[in-house]
């Protein structure tokens, strides 16, 4: 009786001791919870990223949310430069030498059009017209920054929300290799001019580190890669690892 009463003093302890870990851990996502509920980012993307490193990218943006016109082509820029600073990525074709080539070439501006209208609006990448795309841009790989504003009024801290989707797709399949959202409902004090457009800035970068973070490459694979001749043998720099 008495080694019964023990065993059950020690199931009655380690019931409370689990009850007080999990009570903690409720409490720990609450607090990020609370913390986080302004803004938040979901991340998807291929397993294997290494078939799609050192290639060309082809940036495409959609056109400027209302009120960040005015800083809308250095945004851009400071994109464009950040890209060109990851080892991971080959040539970046950017907005400026895209609509070059969109100026002089009125069938080729029409597509494009066409194309950006039905990849925002429904998330499909036109392969027919994105082969064609590919060669014009001399980019096998599309990266699009796709920013919304929204009004929102259930429950939010202001009248308008953001919604940032960034998409890295393989011209000649339609495949989605990498894709990121970030959502953010705006605070009434981040809507005055100066804090908008760094807002704009620090979200769009946030957008920009995940996708970076992404590329991830299997230990199997580097380890494969350690298994080739010497002569065929890529570096870890040059895998993103």
């Amino acid at each position: 009786k008495r080694s019964k009463k023990i065993n059950m003093g020690k199931y009655i302890s380690s019931y409370y001791v689990l009850k007080s870990i999990s009570s903690f851990k409720w409490s720990i996502l609450l607090i990020l919870f609370t913390l986080g509920g302004c803004k938040s980012i979901d991340v998807k993307g291929k397993p294997d990223l290494l078939p799609y490193m050192l290639k060309p990218v082809a940036l495409l943006s959609t056109k400027s949310p209302r009120n960040l016109e005015s800083v809308w082509p250095e945004l851009m820029d400071k994109m464009e430069q950040k890209l060109k600073k990851m080892p991971v990525l080959g040539r970046i074709t950017g907005i400026k030498e895209l609509n070059k080539k969109l100026e002089v070439n009125p069938k080729l501006r029409s597509e494009y059009k066409t194309y950006m209208s039905t990849l925002t609006l429904t998330g499909i990448s036109d392969k027919e017209i994105a082969l064609r795309l590919e060669d014009e841009f001399e980019s096998p790989h599309f990266l699009l920054l796709d920013f919304l504003s929204f009004p929102c009024t259930k429950e939010c801290p202001s009248d308008e929300q953001w919604v940032i989707r960034l998409k890295l797709i393989e011209a000649n399949t339609g495949d989605i290799i990498y894709r990121a959202r970030l959502a953010h409902q705006l605070d009434e004090d981040e809507q005055d001019t100066e804090s908008y457009h760094a807002l704009a800035e620090k979200l769009i970068s946030d957008v920009m580190a995940e996708f970076q973070a992404g590329f991830i490459v299997p230990w199997h694979r580097w380890r494969y890669e350690h298994m080739k001749k010497v002569s065929e043998i890529n570096s870890r720099s040059e895998m993103g690892i």
